[in-house]
């Protein structure tokens, strides 16, 4: 073979391992990031909805949800109000629509939200609930190509309810549970097996209640709670819910008690799904936490 030729291919090899070199370890130390969504709102209920004793009126509420872009896939915890309260609330959740003040637009819905970071539900791999009630699990039917992740507890707490509890479970809203593909927990999980994307399980709210800890190479750890607790001053100053919103008040306590940990074992940043304080403070989607 000739010299030359072999030597135009020594040099083209060293080119691109350079090349490769230079582009590696950028996308190596490419680490998750953390976005901050709202399905709509609610308001103007009793404060004593959401904690034993609590006075005044929640003038306004997120519902929030989540995205974490992962290098081994999209993940999206909790998935709001489902969008067809945005035309027929009353239609979808009953007096509950009233009686909480829902409020939704053509702007809430997850498509409209999750195009704001370019992403379709196509594009999610993981679909994580904190638990299936009709402002944390109204959406898992858009995203039938995810792989849905609960505790067996709580599909069983949807499905089969116990008496008294079944008024947040909306059998429309995770009709599709039955066909997706999903991961039923008994415990915590660590989703990527990296320490970065972990569940942690925490009845209490209800029989399979979770919630997620995020871990970023910059902010550090967030904890995002769902309905684990309602809102900062509920875990401060240990005030649950009343029934149905506590489906155990044990185990409620408890996991008061085992965010409360994370929070200072870690020092994590809380992000509260309904707490409207936190959520304006927080930074929105398309702006990220990484």
């Amino acid at each position: 073979m000739d010299t030359r030729f072999l030597r135009c291919l020594s040099g083209l090899a060293c080119f691109l391992g350079l090349i490769w070199a230079s582009i590696a370890p950028a996308s190596a130390q490419e680490g998750p990031k953390l976005y901050v969504f709202t399905s709509g709102s609610l308001g103007g209920f009793p404060k004593a909805a959401l904690q034993i004793g609590g006075q005044g009126t929640i003038d306004w509420a997120p519902v929030s949800f989540y995205i974490i872009k992962h290098p081994k896939g999209v993940v999206m915890f909790d998935t709001g109000n489902n969008d067809k309260t945005i035309t027929d609330p009353d239609g979808w959740w009953g007096p509950l629509a009233k009686g909480f003040g829902l409020k939704m637009t053509k702007d809430d819905a997850i498509p409209v939200q999750l195009a704001k970071i370019g992403l379709k539900p196509d594009d999610v791999k993981y679909v994580a609930v904190g638990h299936l009630h009709l402002d944390h699990g109204g959406n898992v039917g858009q995203f039938k190509n995810s792989t849905l992740i609960a505790q067996d507890d709580e599909f069983k707490a949807a499905w089969w309810p116990d008496v008294g509890f079944s008024i947040y479970y909306i059998p429309g809203d995770f009709a599709e549970t039955k066909n997706m593909k999903t991961i039923r927990l008994n415990g915590d999980f660590d989703l990527f097996d990296d320490g970065t994307v972990r569940l942690i399980r925490a009845p209490g709210h209800t029989p399979g209640s979770q919630f997620m800890i995020v871990k970023l190479p910059k902010t550090g750890s967030m904890i995002l709670t769902s309905d684990c607790v309602y809102m900062t001053e509920s875990l401060d100053k240990n005030l649950i819910p009343p029934i149905p919103g506590t489906w155990s008040p044990k185990d409620a306590y408890e996991s008061y008690a085992k965010i409360r940990h994370y929070r200072d074992v870690d020092n994590a940043k809380l992000l509260i799904g309904h707490d409207p304080e936190l959520f304006k403070a927080a930074k929105k989607a398309p702006e990220f936490y990484d």
